[in-house]
């Protein structure tokens, strides 16, 4: 649970604490092979809906790793989105009221912060991780472990007791998720290597894509520490031996066959999904992302935002699809 009451005077402390983080800033187009398999199941127990969203988020810092971040939300609440506990905490990050109003995000760009989205409460989980982590550096011990207890008892409980606090349930919550996040890492690991299929040239597309998770989005850049939309799937391709034009509205029309929108079933990981964007027309798309299967795709967003994987319910609307794996010599 984010934020765990441990008294009045460690609950005055944090109060102050959390006053002084800066707030997680939202996660935030393009203005400026086929068979490839994917992750299409449970990974560890991780529902596949959630599977891209760990992965993207739990790169936020160096404190964090996909596999904590997985091990952290079963133990909240066993990855369950309407998880709701009897002090208040909901969701599968189980924020509390206060601490989402300061440290909520709107992940996945629809206008609103909902700790029971899981494309909002991931991301911000790991924002929040990352934020306490900071609050907490200077005091002596393992890192992993003061963040982790200070995400369940509150950074000012941290700094109080100069360590994880001495409450059952914080030093419970800490040893759990220790133990089972290298589990949770070795599984993603497996998972993600097989999705890549290293060799074929969406394999090798799709690793380079996925090695970009969590840099930032910049109109105009072209690497290797921040990108756009296009030169991120045009840097994946040359990865894999195969070259794109720069732009979206180019890379719309020279980028391999068309492929029908209107059957999802028949993209494969790989493909390009391309859509109007900040400063495009379904015409002529000024946004473009990677297909990866199984309902995910991963792009570069806008100004503001990271390179991350979401669901394409909460990707824009598609106006085309290309595969460019169909022009490898």
């Amino acid at each position: 649970m984010v934020g765990l009451v441990v008294g009045l005077t460690l609950a005055v402390v944090a109060a102050g604490i959390f006053g002084g983080l800066a707030g997680a800033g939202a996660f935030g187009s393009d203005t400026d092979d086929a068979g490839t398999p994917t992750v299409t199941g449970p990974v560890a127990g991780i529902p596949a809906e959630y599977v891209g969203a760990i992965l993207s988020a739990g790169r936020t810092c160096a404190t964090l790793s996909p596999g904590l971040l997985a091990a952290q939300l079963k133990q909240e609440s066993g990855f369950d989105p309407d998880a709701r506990s009897g002090v208040g905490a909901v969701g599968i990050a189980q924020f509390m009221p206060a601490t989402w109003s300061a440290h909520g995000v709107d992940g996945n760009g629809d206008g609103r912060a909902d700790p029971l989205d899981p494309a909002d409460a991931i991301p911000a989980a790991a924002r929040y991780d990352c934020a306490v982590a900071t609050a907490v550096a200077r005091v002596p011990g393992d890192p992993v472990r003061l963040m982790l207890a200070a995400y369940n008892a509150g950074p000012g409980a941290v700094l109080a007791t100069g360590g994880v606090p001495p409450y059952a349930e914080t030093q419970k919550y800490v040893a759990v998720i220790i133990a089972g996040a290298a589990g949770m890492t070795a599984a993603l690991d497996s998972a993600t290597a097989t999705a890549n299929a290293a060799g074929t040239v969406t394999g090798v597309a799709i690793a380079f894509a996925r090695q970009q998770l969590g840099k930032p989005y910049r109109l105009g850049a072209t690497g290797p520490d921040r990108w756009d939309c296009s030169s991120l799937v045009q840097a994946a391709y040359r990865a894999a031996g195969i070259t794109l034009p720069r732009t979206t509205y180019d890379q719309a029309g020279q980028s391999g066959p068309s492929i029908a929108i209107g059957d999802v079933d028949r993209w494969q990981p790989g493909d390009l999904l391309f859509a109007a964007g900040s400063d495009g027309t379904p015409d002529n798309p000024g946004h473009v992302g990677l297909y990866l299967g199984n309902r995910q795709v991963l792009h570069a967003p806008k100004t503001g935002d990271v390179v991350k994987i979401v669901t394409l319910d909460h990707y824009e609307k598609v106006t085309g699809v290309t595969r460019p794996a169909a022009l490898a010599p």
